[in-house]
């Protein structure tokens, strides 16, 4: 049974990644407006949707069964493989493939940043400098990417605690015996 639940986190996960990198180029194609624009938030639901379907094939393949810490196993597998592959694009794509769409993504959330903090009603001076921050160095840099990962795989741990919870059903001790 361990093999199955590595094999479905792996192959979930493998799945998980390509729909993000092509939601990703999907982005990209569409310029760097569609990756500020509220769409690129639906890119969060791929992981998700694809993490609920590992632990459900994952329960399947138990006879309907999957206590909730093989449950969180094969979902957060699913989650770090997908994740770790949609950054290593996004650093490929940032720092080697284009280079320029990058400045030009890093100055449209400068502007989107802007928009948003005079709407929050920040002073001149906040929004100077944080405008000023974000332009400053390389903020797809392999360092940044990184720590990203690593918050995300916090945030999808959180995520995955309550999708094991939700599918999770225990083998009862004591079979039913039909009449």
């Amino acid at each position: 049974m361990e093999n199955k639940q590595a094999n479905v986190g792996l192959t979930y996960g493998l799945i998980s990644g390509l729909a993000s990198v092509i939601f990703s180029l999907l982005l990209y194609l569409g310029g760097v407006k569609w990756f500020v624009h509220p769409i690129a938030y639906a890119g969060f639901l791929i992981p998700v949707i694809i993490a609920i379907l590992a632990g459900l094939r994952q329960k399947k393949l138990n006879d309907g069964y999957l206590d909730f810490a093989a449950a969180l196993k094969v979902v957060f597998t699913t989650f770090v493989i997908g994740t770790v592959i949609s950054t290593l694009f996004s650093y490929l794509l940032f720092n080697f493939i284009d280079v320029p769409f990058r400045e030009a993504l890093t100055q449209e959330t400068a502007e989107k940043t802007q928009q948003m903090m005079q709407k929050f009603g920040a002073s001149q001076e906040q929004i100077d400098k944080t405008t000023e921050d974000m332009m400053k160095g390389n903020n797809y840099s392999f360092g940044k990417q990184m720590l990203g990962t690593a918050f995300f795989c916090i945030f999808w741990f959180v995520i995955s605690l309550i999708i094991a919870a939700i599918i999770k059903k225990k083998k009862p001790e004591f079979p039913t015996v039909a009449q």
